[in-house]
């Protein structure tokens, strides 16, 4: 395929063009600028002179691309856009510069870094609508997934959106790849079937820039993809990652119990140790780190008044201390950029509070999210000043002290972005009602924040952001982001407009697969918590009771993430049917599954996991029916990376039954609500491990190797793998009526499948098939 790409400027009105051509289709982008001020007033490049010897320079053909700077001017500002483009990647990438020529100041509201058309070309008529990813604003936003383009409507889009046109093979990227200083947006209408409108731009936050001060926007970029949404996403989030510089101490997302969606705010200090016990007790081999305690331990006047109430002594460490000794790592639950009305806090420190025209902004209401206790209801919940020095020293006080006197090891911080946008509108819109700081934009202000926090609570502190901006938070900052709305929700009023639970686990499943390819890049992703009992707590109405079926439809959502692994019900009313679940997804997969359908604007039904075991590698397909209706489904094999006519086969988990095709693979009957996951291996001449019903993964986990010599398959365990269970093994036909020596303590034969058993403790297990 023809991978070039070329960029030239238009002389006669100073816009710039990209063009990308792969085989048989291209694209061009053709835009300028905007810069809105206050008062209403705004500059397109049309208002200004291009000046000086403006143009694209090439940097050499080492470089891989080209690298240019155009100046603009008129009597107010210089505008300077520094361009890169990277025909190797079909990459373009940059930004705007700002300087106030003029002898006073200047407020900047907003700057589109592009502002022109986007237009496609191909030979072939184009049948089927443009999709679009809209990964959305924050971590919990309930919208995020995928979108189809409506003609003549303009689609918002936060960060990036990624447009895709199914019947010429593809995307087209546009957004931001900085997020430092700035919120960024992408607005697309689509005015014919392959021309849009398009703008990308970012609020400045009312910039106020003095004579002969200077501005620059965030990094914009323009990404042309032809080898499949995946690739596409990771370039560019490498691009993301080189701005952002994400890092952490953690190298692996981590394990735990958390109190919020059996206890909510009821919980108590036994509750919590009742649990610890019982995991240490029934649960002896799962790889758990944390025991975290959520909302519900802090002063009833609400957040701010960070201190226990009675339900746990009045005394954290006390709690700490007790969960350390049960071997587990204590964690807490804060929202700390937000004060209750009729906390201590703010009646002690009254200027702490945001204000804007001298009223104090409220980041919640009394009527705002449902996840709140009642006595949390009752009052309106303000934004503190992030810029006030000492609400940051307060803040950095606050976390040493629950760290490093109380000792906790692991802090979930909560309503993060309810401090830079309220509950006043929608946050994925234009109208967003848009929190903003003295002297520093929204985005720095929360960045500056969450440094303090981290340095307060240290490296070694695990944080997890809930409610997050999911860009602006990558850095040092936290090391894992939520990225599912909540999974349940208690119910505190008769018949509440609400979601089903059924409905949620749906929204949940979602937005995880748009968000897929976060995962490691920009922190650890948490796809809540995994949540599969079949009833509803005591005294408590949240409406979640899934069936079997249903609970391990969310139990594939979360282990196919690859992110972290929480677990809540209350372990001691734990249904026996439902536990093996538990100890199949421990522990955390090799990594997260990419929706090989993942332009599906309802919930994608196919999710490919490749693993590797040493030479081996094999593929764990999760398939999903999220339909009410029984159904066949078929799985074309060479999407998964199976060669035409490779024959292929392998074992469904839930059920340990055989499955086998070529070039397709047809799974007859899919209950609805359900999902089934595969372990899909190419067939070979001799006996092959094809899977357990131990780990979801079929043989990740459980083995640090599987050989085969001289008719002999000599599988190791895994060292820090304790669980033992069934281990399927599949015997070809010519090795059918061989003898079968094994060091197994149980073993039968079910047709061509051979069924192995050995006792808790045993290293090795040995199958010798020995010729007749």
């Amino acid at each position: 395929m023809n991978r070039s790409a070329a960029m030239d400027m238009k002389e006669n009105d100073g816009r710039l063009h990209i063009r990308c051509v792969g085989g048989e289709v291209a694209a061009q982008f053709i835009f300028g600028f905007r810069i809105e001020l206050e008062g209403g007033v705004s500059f397109t490049e049309r208002d200004f002179e291009q000046v000086g010897d403006s143009g694209i320079v090439t940097r050499g053909e080492s470089a891989g691309g080209t690298s240019g700077t155009v100046r603009y001017r008129n009597d107010l500002l210089e505008v300077t856009v520094e361009l890169e483009l990277d025909e190797r990647e079909r990459a373009a990438v940059w930004s705007i510069g700002i300087v106030n020529l003029g002898a006073e100041p200047v407020v900047l509201e907003r700057v589109s870094m592009a502002e022109g058309e986007l237009r496609h070309f191909s030979n072939e008529k184009a049948y089927r609508p443009w999709m679009a990813l809209n990964v959305g604003l924050q971590s919990t936003d309930m919208h995020a997934g995928i979108e189809t383009i409506q003609p003549n409507r303009t689609s918002y889009f936060d960060s990036f959106t990624l447009l895709h046109q199914a019947d010429w093979q593809w995307e087209i990227l546009l957004g931001c790849i900085s997020f430092a200083s700035y919120f960024s947006h992408v607005l697309v209408t689509q005015r014919a079937e392959a021309v849009f409108d398009v703008t990308v731009a970012a609020s400045l936050d009312r910039l106020k820039l003095m004579p002969g001060a200077s501005a620059a926007t965030e990094k914009a970029v323009l990404l042309f993809g032809t080898d499949g949404h995946d690739r596409l996403l990771e370039a560019y989030m490498d691009k993301v990652c080189r701005q952002m510089e994400p890092r952490s101490s953690f190298t692996k997302p981590p394990t735990g119990w958390l109190s919020w969606y059996y206890y909510y705010g009821t919980v108590t200090e036994q509750d919590m140790m009742d649990n610890a016990t019982a995991l240490r007790e029934q649960f002896p081999e799962l790889p758990v780190d944390y025991i975290v305690v959520d909302s519900g331990w802090f002063l009833e006047t609400g957040f701010g008044d960070w201190e226990p109430n009675g339900k746990f002594h009045y005394d954290m460490k006390r709690l700490a201390d007790r969960i350390t000794e049960a071997g587990f790592k204590p964690g807490l639950w804060f929202s700390p950029l937000l004060a209750d009305s009729g906390s201590k806090l703010l009646r002690d420190h009254p200027d702490w509070v945001l204000r804007n025209n001298g009223m104090p902004v409220a980041g919640m209401n009394p009527n705002g999210s449902d996840v709140l206790e009642l006595h949390e209801k009752n009052n309106v919940k303000y934004v503190l000043d992030l810029t006030n020095p000492d609400v940051l020293d307060y803040l950095r006080v606050l976390f040493r002290k629950v760290t490093r006197e109380w000792g906790y090891r692991y802090i979930k911080l909560d309503f993060l972005v309810r401090a830079l946008f309220t509950d006043r509108g929608n946050h994925s819109s234009l109208g967003r009602d848009q929190v903003y700081f003295p002297g520093m934009s929204t985005a720095a202000a929360y960045r500056n924040t969450m440094q303090v926090i981290r340095e307060a609570a240290g490296d070694d502190c695990f944080i997890l952001g809930c409610a997050a901006p999911l860009f602006a938070s990558a850095g040092n900052l936290i090391d894992a982001n939520r990225m599912t709305p909540d999974i349940t929700r208690r119910n505190y009023t008769a018949n509440p407009v609400r979601p089903s639970a059924w409905e949620l686990v749906k929204l949940c499943g979602r937005t995880m697969a748009a968000r897929y390819f976060l995962h490691g890049k920009i922190g650890f992703n948490d796809p809540d918590v995994l949540v599969v009992r079949g009833h509803e707590p005591e005294g408590i109405s949240d409406d979640y009771k899934p069936t079997p079926d249903e609970a391990k439809v969310w139990a594939g959502v979360v282990a196919l993430s690859g992110g972290m692994l929480f677990y809540n019900d209350k372990l001691s009313e734990l249904e026996e049917d439902r536990k093996p679940i538990l100890r199949q997804l421990y522990p955390i997969g090799p990594a997260a599954a990419v929706p090989l359908d993942f332009f599906n604007p309802d919930v994608p039904e196919r999710w490919k996991l490749a693993v590797r075991r040493g030479d081996e590698q094999w593929t764990v397909l999760g398939v999903f029916n999220w339909g009410e209706e029984c159904r066949d489904m078929t799985i074309d094999l060479e999407s998964l990376g199976f060669a035409a006519e490779e024959s292929v086969h392998g074992l469904e988990f839930w059920s340990r039954s055989y499955v086998s095709g070529c070039g397709r693979l047809t799974l007859p009957a899919v209950r609805p609500r359900s999902m089934q996951l595969l372990a899909l291996h190419a067939r070979t001449y001799r006996p092959q491990l094809l899977g357990t019903d131990m780990h979801f993964t079929q043989g990740w986990a459980e083995f640090a190797s599987a050989g085969w010599a001289d008719h002999t398959m000599n599988v190791v365990w895994r060292p820090d793998y304790v669980q033992r269970g069934i281990v399927v093994v599949h015997v070809p036909e010519a090795y059918a009526y061989e003898r079968i020596e094994t060091n197994a303590d149980h073993w039968e034969k079910r047709g061509q499948l051979l069924l192995l058993r050995q006792r808790h403790g045993a290293e090795e297990l040995k199958i010798r098939f020995v010729p007749l």
